[in-house]
């Protein structure tokens, strides 16, 4: 049977608007469901984040009422985020994409702001230890950065890796959530400022490149401080994360 025109299946409109920060313009488009698709601005190396742009926020395209609720939601903790004020986001999300995709965003959605994870950390806790390259292939396609915030993801060294709007983005998000100090001079300020989040528990610093954890007063520690390392509350939290003890600082005290 042949459809006619008005009996062919109607395509929902996406709300579509955009928010201006620091970082520049970005893009959202929204569905009934929860936010489709961000576009970030690219950056380039040299590019200033100093600047702080007043948020404003424009709606381009009006959708369904549903639809332009979520994008309105979204700009708006977009516009907080970027201006230091929001650490979650709580805006519905609808990506499009491969259950094996689907699996690695859930999980990089649920790295903590100012902490990192490696692509094979990630792999691990989607069943598929040796799939990091299909991690970052599945970074690389993530449509809704920073809500999925795939710049939480790193090498296993540590290094920063794989991100399309840039890796100077990628750094300054990582310095604006406090996964990085702000240079050398900011580390002993910034192990204060990191350890305030748990007061009631001690500090001990990953060195993914040595795999090792040590104590945030640790020359090793602060030698690759340039470097996001992993936040652990515990000797037994970093062990089983796959970390051992450094031999330098004696982290365990033994």
């Amino acid at each position: 049977m042949v459809m006619t025109v008005d009996q062919q299946p109607q395509v929902a409109t996406l709300a579509e608007g955009e928010v201006s920060v620091w970082a520049g313009k970005i893009r959202v488009a929204a569905s009934e469901h929860g936010v489709r698709d961000v576009d970030l601005p690219r950056w380039a190396e040299g590019r200033d984040p100093s600047s702080r742009a007043p948020g404003e926020i424009t709606i381009t395209e009006q959708g369904s009422p549903a639809a332009t609720t979520h994008l309105r939601q979204a700009l708006e903790e977009l516009a907080d985020y970027f201006a230091g004020a929001r650490r979650d986001f709580t805006v519905a999300l609808d990506p499009v994409g491969a259950e094996f995709y689907q699996r690695v965003w859930t999980e990089v959605a649920r790295v903590p702001y100012g902490e990192t994870r490696s692509y094979g950390e990630i792999a691990s806790i989607v069943g598929a230890p040796q799939a990091s390259r299909a991690v970052g292939t599945a970074n690389a396609t993530n449509p809704l950065a920073p809500f999925i915030p795939c710049h939480r993801i790193v090498g296993s060294d540590g290094r920063l890796t794989g991100y399309g709007p840039g890796l100077p983005l990628k750094f300054h998000l990582l310095r604006m959530e406090g996964a990085l100090p702000d240079g050398p001079d900011d580390y002993d300020a910034w192990v204060e400022r990191v350890a305030a989040r748990a007061p009631d528990a001690p500090l001990y610093l990953g060195v993914r490149r040595a795999k090792v954890y040590c104590l945030p007063s640790c020359e090793r520690a602060r030698a690759v401080s340039d470097l996001p390392a992993r936040f652990f509350t515990s000797p037994l939290e970093a062990e089983q994360s796959g970390f051992a003890p450094c031999l330098r600082c004696q982290p365990t005290g033994s």
